[in-house]
């Protein structure tokens, strides 16, 4: 997660104090059938082991669950973990309150499959955490990571407003429900949601691909896989 200003909360703290907030907002896409289910099974490597970096609420977690025989789902917000164990427990899921930093091959082995969900870019610098985290997947194995794309108008007045109308805007279309535009923006006013905004910006586009690019050489990137991500795909040779 990135680090704290002094004297101010962690990411990691804001995420706890609105993980229900969150898990709601999360949960608007859980009356549509959600893109990303059949596009793992075809398009994720077979194996037994995936680890969900981000997990939070374990809401792919499980669909990994579906796929793998064993899947470790990781979050630094206790809260977040609280809810996936509460609402998404299944046998062959084992979720932890662990920093992506704590991971590591020695301690935790490696995993046919890395899938970072709109979390990574929470984490670190790019060229710091990418390869840590691709050090935990197996020979043939992948890193596949899904993130927000940085509003054009980022940084300029009202961006904010205009982000979360957009992204609600989306919600809508994506479900038929009013109830999702609403949870959308119950999320997007929440003070501690500005404060994740203001200080873990995305990447644009450009940016993305750039430095997917030159921490994660041979990274593939796939286009319209979920609505208003960015994807990134990197496969570990096979030995």
């Amino acid at each position: 997660m990135a680090a704290a200003r002094s004297g101010a909360p962690t990411i990691t703290d804001l995420f706890d104090e609105i993980a229900e907030l969150y898990e709601e907002f999360s949960g608007t896409l859980d009356s549509a059938e959600n893109p990303l289910s059949e596009w793992m099974a075809a398009h994720l490597p077979k194996g037994r082991r995936a680890l969900d970096i981000g997990c939070g609420a374990g809401r792919y977690t499980v669909m990994l669950a579906a796929l793998y025989d064993e899947v470790v789902g990781a979050d630094a917000a206790p809260a977040m973990i609280d809810i996936a164990r509460r609402d998404r427990s299944r046998s062959n899921v084992d979720y932890q309150v662990r920093d992506a930093f704590d991971l590591t091959p020695a301690k935790d082995g490696l995993f046919d499959v890395v899938f970072g969900f709109s979390s990574v870019f929470l984490m670190g610098e790019p060229r710091v955490i990418l390869p840590h985290l691709a050090a935990l997947v197996a020979p043939g194995g992948a890193f596949v990571v899904f993130e927000p794309e940085r509003p054009a108008d980022y940084g300029q007045e009202n961006w904010r407003i205009n982000f979360a109308f957009t992204v609600a805007r989306t919600a809508y279309e994506v479900t038929g429900r009013l109830e999702s535009s609403i949870n959308v923006l119950r999320l997007f006013s929440h003070r501690n949601w500005t404060e994740i905004s203001e200080r873990t910006a995305p990447m644009n586009g450009r940016e993305f691909r750039r430095e997917y690019t030159a921490a994660l050489p041979g990274s593939t990137f796939m286009e319209h896989v979920f609505p208003g991500l960015l994807t990134a795909y990197w496969q570990r040779p096979a030995r």
